[in-house]
């Protein structure tokens, strides 16, 4: 398997995963949050196919943080004290989807380095750049759910950069 083929399987996976995170909550702001990664998660497999077929290369969006900042605010604002988004339980899946993110990131930045196409270079280390704001998006996510107390009173996003 190519290095196009291998990205946009996991690109295709995590799409879906996003997509079952958002089926799986009740909650209307945090669903948005998850279908509007699985829709980047659709765009990057759509990037690689480009990529792969030679064709002009889409640019890179970089709108996902703001969107999320602002669900999150939503969020906050509506949490009644002392209550959690959603079960516990859910935790676990939104740590596997921080290691999914971190994973994919360490992938295109390795296969980055290694190409010696500068559009594949260039198209790589910003898909990288994207899968580390997923990556905060989703840490984001898990302390909320983690620790909904503190997360409130931390939740001044001062740890994100502005892209």
């Amino acid at each position: 398997m190519n290095i196009y083929d291998f990205a946009i399987d996991f690109e295709a996976e995590n799409r879906v995963f996003y997509e079952e995170c958002a089926a799986n909550t009740s909650h209307e702001d945090l669903k948005e949050v998850f279908l509007e990664l699985a829709e980047e998660e659709k765009k990057h497999e759509n990037i690689v196919r480009q990529l792969k077929e030679n064709k002009e290369v889409d640019e890179v969006e970089a709108g996902i943080l703001p969107k999320a900042k602002e669900a999150f605010q939503k969020i906050s604002e509506n949490m009644p004290s002392g209550e959690g988004v959603m079960p516990d339980e859910q935790v676990d899946v939104y740590k596997k989807a921080i290691d999914l993110e971190r994973k994919s990131y360490e992938f295109y930045t390795e296969k980055a380095e290694e190409s010696d196409s500068e559009i594949v270079k260039k198209t790589f280390n910003r898909l990288a750049e994207e899968e580390k704001k997923h990556e905060k998006i989703m840490d984001n996510i898990t302390e909320m759910v983690d620790r909904p107390n503190t997360w409130l009173e931390d939740a001044e996003w001062n740890h994100l950069e502005d892209y």
